[in-house]
């Protein structure tokens, strides 16, 4: 899996009103250690080792993660190799309809974690406080979202959307789940999606769904 080093240091996180949510404000200084996070977001090829063997082994879920697998015997995610998503399917498209339990326990299956949303949007968007990876200005051909195809397609598709530290994908595709929670009974999710719309790209935009969601515009990446 390829990895972006980032230094410790300190980022610009969050926006200032008008722009952006309550939850986002305000902009605010932030300071992170040193960490490795995914090029890209994780791939179906990346994550079928799981399902061959991680999905049925203990060791790799939380307590509430295997309650929820075994409560809904799940096996492999919510799409996989079902002909009716073909279109979300290939190698080289990002992993999706994965919940945060999922997430966690392959992230722990590969010796690893999921992002803080700290680490996550430092790495989107540099220590300067870019609004998108690639600047301030939105840009509708660097990225995948409400418009274009209504499916993911495969990582790396968009070389311009490419953040300071070299991490892509991070505006558009897939929301990318996250470690933090955002309120009771949800977790944060990051970055926008393939049907997302073009505020949603934003850095410092924030999302969050409950922990045992499926669907396919969410997947994620990883850290370490």
């Amino acid at each position: 899996m390829r990895l972006c080093a980032i230094p410790a240091g300190r980022f610009w996180m969050g926006s200032d009103p008008p722009e952006g949510a309550d939850n986002e404000h305000p902009k605010r200084l932030v300071e992170t250690g040193a960490y490795e996070i995914g090029l890209v977001p994780v791939t179906n090829e990346e994550y079928a080792p799981f399902v061959g063997r991680g999905h049925a082994e203990r060791a790799f879920w939380s307590d509430d993660g295997w309650a929820f697998r075994t409560r809904n015997d799940i096996e492999k995610p919510r799409f996989w190799d079902d002909e009716a998503w073909r279109d979300y399917l290939a190698p080289d498209q990002p992993i999706v309809g994965v919940s945060w339990y999922e997430a966690e326990a392959f992230a722990r299956f590969s010796g690893m974690r999921l992002p803080s949303e700290a680490e996550w949007e430092r790495a989107a968007r540099g220590d300067e406080g870019r609004r998108y990876p690639w600047g301030d200005e939105w840009q509708p051909s660097f990225a995948a979202h409400r418009g274009g195809p209504r499916h993911t397609l495969p990582v790396g598709s968009f070389p311009q959307n490419k953040s300071p530290w070299g991490a892509l994908d991070c505006a558009g595709n897939v929301w990318e789940w996250c470690a933090d929670g955002f309120a009771p009974g949800l977790k944060s999710a990051r970055g926008g999606a393939w049907n997302a719309h073009p505020p949603q790209l934003r850095c410092s935009n924030r999302n969050a769904w409950p922990p045992d969601a499926r669907f396919s515009n969410l997947g994620f990446r990883l850290a370490r």
